[in-house]
């Protein structure tokens, strides 16, 4: 029977969908994208559905474009079968978004992310609505929702979010918050990006602090190894006794320090210690000078 064929797959529905939705044929590339299929699953569902007749296959070999075959009966029974799913999921985005605006006080920003927001919900996976707010208000009743359970007969999972959530270096453009549906205030991407900046610039200027500090205890050091050379010798004694008990990074770095201290003279070692540039920065940071920890920032060695 073609509509087991044609709606047999997970792969064969999303992809109908996802053609339903464009305009346009589009390319396996696209296909794959919109669908959140790989281009291999792409390809072999596009085999199967090309049998049924339901879908046409435009443009030269190199760069073929797919489209639902206009002279297919069952097209219009499909479309419709899509729109209609469509047209529900957005009453039920409507109703989250009467909801939201009843919040008080206002979230900075609502939106439904996961499974639902991406597409690849299975039957009886939650909605999850996220609700940023400023951290004293991430405990705000959240029953307005319940009406939407009701209505609807779906859960909804309601998850708080502190506005600090969004200063994490894991969030960006490439992961979940690019499928995020907006519901309420500022946009995710945009939010997410704001403080994202904001977060960055902090750390470039914790960055800027821990390289003037690794600078300085390099000069120091350069400035003590002018005047007693022999500490040399004790630098030697320390990279032993890390070493034993070192990562293996940690070991590849002290192996080159050892390399250093073994064949620099005492003024090609002062240098080093206080060059600029990224692998002088490098070894500054787990100096075998002293007996302290990788990150310099908090280095209290004494020679």
């Amino acid at each position: 029977m073609t509509l087991t064929w044609i709606l047999g797959t997970e792969s064969n529905v999303r992809i109908i969908r996802a053609l339903v939705e464009s305009p346009t044929p589009i390319s396996p590339a696209e296909l794959s994208r919109r669908a959140q299929i790989q281009r291999s699953s792409v390809h072999r569902a596009l085999r199967v559905l090309s049998r049924t007749g339901i879908i046409t296959i435009v443009g030269p070999a190199a760069s073929p474009r797919i489209a639902l075959d206009d002279h297919s009966p069952l097209k219009e029974p499909l479309c419709a079968l899509f729109r209609t799913e469509q047209s529900r999921f957005d009453e039920i985005l409507a109703g989250l978004r009467d909801a939201a605006t009843r919040l008080e006080p206002p979230p900075i920003a609502v939106w439904v992310e996961g499974r639902v927001a991406r597409g690849v919900d299975q039957p009886g996976d939650p909605i999850i609505v996220c609700v940023v707010d400023d951290a004293h208000e991430s405990n705000r009743p959240t029953h307005v929702f319940r009406e939407v359970e009701r209505r609807f007969a779906v859960r909804v999972d309601v998850r708080a979010r502190p506005l600090s959530d969004l200063e994490e270096p894991i969030i960006d453009a490439g992961d979940e918050l690019q499928y995020a549906i907006p519901i309420l205030g500022v946009p995710p991407m945009a939010l997410a990006a704001r403080h994202r900046s904001q977060w960055v610039k902090r750390n470039i200027g914790l960055s800027e602090t821990r390289d003037a500090r690794s600078h300085a205890l390099g000069r120091s050091i350069a400035d003590r190894l002018a005047l007693d050379p022999s500490i040399v010798a004790e630098a030697h004694a320390r990279i032993q006794d890390r070493w034993s008990h070192a990562s293996p990074s940690e070991r590849k770095e002290l192996d080159e320090w050892r390399r250093i201290l073994a064949t620099e003279t005492a003024a090609r070692l002062r240098a080093i210690l206080t060059a600029p540039g990224e692998r002088a920065t490098r070894l500054r940071q787990i100096l075998a000078f002293g007996p302290g920890a990788r990150d310099t920032s908090s280095n209290r060695q004494e020679m």
